[in-house]
C-alpha cells in the first residue's frame, strides 16, 4: 500500500464523508441541549437591517424575510443621536445596517458584455466604463452591478452596471435624520420589469459581531469534531484495498489529468488572444472611437454620407469622409484637433448641393499612432 491511497481514497474519500456526517450529528444534539430561544441567540448573527425609503422620515426594521418589526422616526434621531435612539430599541450601533432604498428611476444604468475570463477583471472594467462611456465622474457616483451568462454565448457575461449620483443620496435622506455615514447599502426598488435583477450598492465594508460565548461553544465543538475525525481516521487505517481498484483509480485519475491539461492549454490560448486584443485596443483606436470621435468632431450642420477606414501604407491607416456640412472650409482644422487625427485635408473641391442647401466636401485625416508604454 502507498501513501497515496489511505490521503487520496481513505483521508480525502472516507475520513471527509465521516467528518461530515459526524458534524451534523453533533450540532443536531448539541442545539437540542437548548430551549428554542437560546438556539435562536447562539446561531444569530445580530446584526439587523433599518431600511429607509427616500424622501420618507422613517427607518424600518426588518427581518430576514423583509417583513418590517418595529420603527425609528426622525424625530426620535433628532432628539439625541442615532446610536443613543437604536440602543433603546436594545439594538447596538455596530449591529444595525442603514439601507436606502432609491426608486430604480434614479439610476443611469449601461448593459454590454464582456468574455467570461475578463471577470476577475471587471472592478476595473466598471471604473473604467463610467468614466469614459458616461457623462459622470467616477468620484460623483456611487455604482454597482449584476452579472449573468450571455443567452446566445456560453463564453460571454452580460453585465448591467447601476449609477447614482452622490448627490441624489442627500436629497433622499434629508428629511430622515441621518447622514451619509450612517448608509451601508442603496437597494434600487419600483424596477421596470419584474424580473430585472438589482444590485445591492455597498458603501462600507460589512461590520463584524464578536461573541465569546458563541467562539467558545464553536470552538468546543471543532475541537470535538478534531477528535472524532482522529478517532475515525485510526480506524479507517486498519482497512485495506485492492491494487486492481487502486490501479484502475489511478488510470481514471490520469485521464481526467489529462482533460484538464487540455483545458488549461485551451485557457492559455485564449488568454493570449485576449492580451493581442488589448495591446491592439491600446496601441490603436477602433472602428468605434473613430465613428464616436468624428461625431464629437462635426458641427450640427454637417452630416457623413460615406464614412471609411483604410491603410494605403503600412503602419499607416487613413480615414476618408464624404458628406454634406453648411461649411466645409473649417472642417480640416477641426479634424487637426483632434488626438485621433492628423494632416487632415479636403481632397476633392467643395461642390454647393442645391437639393442638400449645403456644401459637398470629401475629406481624409491620417490616424495618430499611439505610442507604445515604455517597459517597466
Amino acid at each position: 500500500m502507498s501513501s497515496e491511497f489511505w490521503t487520496r481514497d481513505v483521508i480525502e474519500g472516507s475520513l471527509k464523508t465521516a467528518t461530515e456526517r459526524f458534524a451534523v450529528w453533533y450540532r443536531r444534539e448539541f442545539f437540542s441541549l437548548f430551549s428554542s430561544k437560546t438556539v435562536a441567540w447562539l446561531t444569530d448573527r445580530g446584526d439587523r437591517q433599518l431600511i429607509l425609503r427616500a424622501g420618507e422620515r422613517e427607518l424600518r426594521c426588518v427581518n430576514g424575510q423583509g417583513a418590517p418589526q418595529w420603527s425609528l422616526s426622525a424625530d426620535e434621531i433628532a432628539a439625541s443621536s442615532l446610536d443613543e435612539a437604536l440602543a433603546r430599541r436594545g439594538v447596538a450601533r455596530h449591529a444595525a445596517k442603514v439601507g436606502l432604498d432609491i426608486d430604480g428611476a434614479a439610476f443611469f444604468v449601461r448593459r454590454f458584455d464582456i468574455p467570461a475570463v475578463a471577470l476577475n477583471n471587471l472592478p476595473k472594467l466598471l471604473a473604467a466604463d463610467i468614466e469614459r462611456k458616461t457623462p459622470f465622474r467616477l468620484a460623483d457616483v456611487v455604482y454597482g452591478h449584476t452579472s449573468s451568462k450571455h443567452p446566445a454565448s456560453p463564453d460571454k457575461l452580460r453585465v448591467s452596471l447601476w449609477i447614482l449620483r452622490r448627490d441624489y443620496i442627500d436629497g433622499a435622506i434629508a428629511n430622515a435624520g441621518v447622514d451619509v455615514s450612517d448608509i451601508s447599502f442603496i437597494r434600487p426598488i419600483n424596477l421596470r420589469a419584474a424580473a430585472e435583477e438589482a444590485p445591492l450598492i455597498a458603501l462600507e465594508g460589512a461590520a463584524e459581531t464578536s461573541y465569546k460565548f458563541r467562539n467558545l461553544a464553536l470552538g468546543l465543538c471543532a475541537a470535538t469534531a478534531v477528535f472524532g475525525a482522529i478517532g475515525v481516521g485510526a480506524t479507517l487505517w486498519r482497512q485495506s484495498a485492492l491494487n486492481e481498484e487502486l490501479d484502475a483509480k489511478i488510470q481514471e485519475a490520469s485521464a481526467r489529468a489529462a482533460r484538464v491539461r487540455q483545458i488549461v492549454d485551451r485557457a492559455s490560448s485564449e488568454s493570449r488572444l485576449l492580451s493581442v486584443l488589448r495591446n491592439a485596443r491600446r496601441n490603436a483606436p477602433q472602428f468605434a472611437d473613430l465613428w464616436e470621435e468624428t461625431a464629437r468632431i462635426l458641427p450640427d450642420g454637417a452630416f457623413v454620407t460615406d464614412f471609411r477606414l483604410s491603410e494605403p501604407k503600412a503602419n499607416e491607416k487613413t480615414l476618408d469622409i464624404i458628406g454634406f456640412a453648411d461649411s466645409a472650409v473649417g472642417l480640416p482644422a477641426l479634424f487637426n484637433k483632434s488626438p485621433l487625427f492628423a494632416d487632415a485635408g479636403l481632397t476633392a473641391p467643395i461642390t454647393p448641393d442645391p437639393r442638400e442647401k449645403r456644401e459637398g466636401f470629401s475629406l481624409q485625416a491620417k490616424l495618430e499612432q499611439k505610442k507604445p508604454a515604455d517597459a517597466k
